[in-house]
């Protein structure tokens, strides 16, 4: 997946923990999702079907039918601002502009282009019939790496609860899920990176969230963007019009019953505005959020919902 794991596990009195198979399992499992869901995979799920033409059709694992349809269903839910098939519009923001280009900076790509990509975006146009996945719009491409890390943070979780742990946290990329207490017998506390450009993953603390039996995902555009003329464009595109988001949110934190949920709402919130995210998170049972925005002064604003363990 391109980034690092941590785990961490509080073993019952007196229990012994054969370390070299444990790590051999959460490899395992690991190698399983990204076989699945790697775009950077030459011969993965994912892959074989972005290279499939209209009409052809692919068998797809469980796991990954189940990533597909809970992402369809988050689209349905977010209004489109999640959305799995946005890979077209994706690379399209990472090339820049191939219309006219001007030496050999990046430039953002013109209005004919995105609208050109934009004809093979749509959750609502995925075609799974039992579990073959046909591509119904040539060019069409899936892209889950705003939901596949959390899956994968869930389906280690589940491995480790299955064979016997009840106390654990389990964190990829920035992307975690816990069960139980600490090792404190206390619930396990996450830290929250202070938004700033050009800080390194942990870094800089913001503040720190104290759950249990939760999963957690945080999605922000102040590390990963392009420059033009001096402008900044975030790498976070809207699939509802192809554009790079331009907001005053510069990060948001989201607690789900699991790990994928956090994760594909958590992009869902960095592209609606607060108060539209507000009212989205608000309707959705045991979720929680919070933002980091900021004003004019660049100094930081915090929001969130009533129930949110947030502590600085």
């Amino acid at each position: 997946m391109g980034t690092t794991y941590s785990i961490l596990l509080v073993p019952g009195p007196n229990e012994e923990v054969d370390l070299v198979k444990l790590q051999f399992g959460i490899d395992s499992v690991l190698y399983e999702v990204n076989s699945q869901m790697s775009t950077y995979i030459v011969n993965s799920e994912i892959t074989q079907f972005n290279d499939l033409n209209i009409g052809e059709s692919i068998s797809i694992s469980t796991g990954f039918k189940n990533v597909i349809q809970r992402s369809i269903y988050w689209g349905k839910i977010s209004s489109g601002t999640f959305d799995p098939t946005v890979f077209p519009i994706v690379q399209l923001w990472r090339t820049g502009s191939r219309i006219n280009k001007m030496g050999e900076n990046w430039e953002p790509p013109k209005t004919e282009e995105i609208l050109s990509a934009m004809n093979k975006v749509g959750y609502n146009k995925i075609n799974i019939n039992g579990n073959a996945l046909s591509k119904t719009i040539e060019g069409q491409m899936i892209d889950l790496n705003a939901i596949a890390k959390g899956w994968g943070v869930d389906e280690i979780f589940r491995f480790l609860q299955k064979i016997g742990f009840e106390n654990l946290m389990v964190e990829i990329g920035g992307e975690v899920r816990v069960g139980g207490k600490n090792n404190l017998n206390r619930p396990w506390s996450i830290g929250i990176e202070t938004p700033i450009k050009n800080t390194l993953p942990g870094e800089q603390i913001f503040g720190k969230v104290d759950i249990s039996n939760k999963g957690m995902a945080t999605s922000g555009n102040y590390r990963n963007f392009y420059t033009y003329n001096g402008k900044s464009y975030s790498h976070i595109i809207d699939p509802r019009n192809g554009k790079s988001v331009e907001s005053s949110l510069l990060s948001v934190t989201v607690l789900a019953e699991s790990c994928m949920d956090a994760d594909a709402l958590a992009t869902a919130l960095s592209i609606l505005s607060y108060d539209e995210g507000f009212k989205l998170i608000n309707s959705i049972e045991g979720s929680e959020a919070l933002w980091i925005l900021s004003d004019k002064l660049n100094d930081f604003i915090v929001k969130k919902t009533d129930n949110m363990p947030f502590f600085n």
